[in-house]
């Protein structure tokens, strides 16, 4: 019998305070268990929960050296945001500082639209941009990719050990934002037969043996991707930071769904949603070379620009559609 395991990766964190995300978690989880009652005797453990990027409540009074290198970004954010907020460049009185007033308007301006338009501009600008896109780019950078991985590898290795025994185990990922492209790079380094994870190279060594043993577990075929589902998505923006996936796509070639574990097209086996009010949030579906196994939805999480992103797990559609996908996948033979 199968022994089915979940993961949950949040993704950017536009908070500027110490955050936790397990209330998120376990919100969903318990909406998605309200919907498919059955879903928690299919998966006999709770959730793992990964935290990364964001400091959390009770470090508040820990120096910033002190911290984890990944948690110092709401620190840096914080005071790059104070440093070049709109409101605090025009109450600089240095002498070569020279703002406009929000509401002056020039010959190419609408004048009643323009002040709503800078306003709603600098508000997703400071509130989504600066703190949002900037995990974006720690991920991306040499760095940042490294920290990233450490964290968010090492918290779900650690919970796997419980299954190494296991004959017969299916993984589940759900990922959110920049969790989305977290949980892919992982799928990516398990699954992807002729590829040496970078993993190897940035992990510590007992994270990098718990790896190595898993990926020997997918070549046994003991273990195997259950199901993938996404919230706004950036990998298709993300694909470019890679020179072979460049190449690929200049190419006009398609991703392979079998380097995640998608071997086959008989059933969904990943969920996408969007919103076409999310700036952050990109088509991914057909990127890839398996569009019988990608469902890919549009949702309306939200109409405000600066929040929405941050709120499709309370979504009905996603609730209901997630919670389908679990169960169908990890009751498929």
């Amino acid at each position: 019998m199968s022994v089915n395991v979940l993961a949950m990766i949040h993704g950017i964190s536009p908070q500027n305070v110490p955050t936790s995300y397990a209330t998120e978690y376990a919100a969903f989880w318990s909406a998605l268990t309200e919907a498919q009652p059955e879903l928690s005797n299919l998966f006999k453990r709770a959730p793992i929960q990964v935290e990364w990027g964001n400091e959390l409540p009770g470090e508040e009074g820990i120096p910033s050296g002190d911290l984890r290198a990944d948690h110092q970004l709401t620190r840096a954010q914080n005071f790059v945001n104070d440093r070049v907020a709109y409101d605090n460049l025009i109450k600089d009185p240095h002498p070569n500082n020279h703002p406009m007033s929000l509401f002056r308007t020039g010959e190419a301006d609408f004048p009643w639209f323009t002040p709503i338009s800078r306003f709603a501009v600098a508000q997703l600008r400071e509130q989504l941009i600066t703190r949002g896109l900037g995990d974006v780019l720690y991920y991306v950078s040499p760095n940042g990719e490294t920290q990233t991985r450490i964290t968010v590898y090492a918290q779900i290795l650690s919970q796997l050990d419980l299954y190494l025994d296991e004959p017969d185990v299916r993984i589940h990922l759900i990922g959110q934002s920049l969790g989305v492209t977290l949980s892919h790079d992982f799928l990516y380094g398990l699954f992807a037969p002729d590829h040496e994870p970078g993993f190897y190279k940035q992990g510590k060594k007992e994270d990098i043996e718990r790896f190595m043993k898993w990926r020997d577990k997918v070549h046994k075929g003991e273990l195997k991707l259950g199901s993938l589902t996404s919230t706004a998505s950036q990998l298709s923006i993300l694909t470019m930071r890679k020179q072979v996936m460049v190449d690929q796509l200049a190419n006009k070639q398609l991703l392979k769904a079998s380097d995640i574990g998608i071997k086959t097209s008989d059933r969904v086996k990943w969920n996408l949603f969007y919103d076409v009010d999310d700036v952050l949030a990109f088509g991914t579906r057909r990127l890839y070379d398996a569009p019988d196994a990608i469902q890919e939805i549009q949702v309306d999480a939200g109409d405000n620009p600066v929040i929405v992103h941050i709120k499709y797990w309370e979504n009905k559609t996603v609730i209901m559609e997630t919670a389908k996908l679990l169960l169908e996948t990890a009751k498929a033979a």
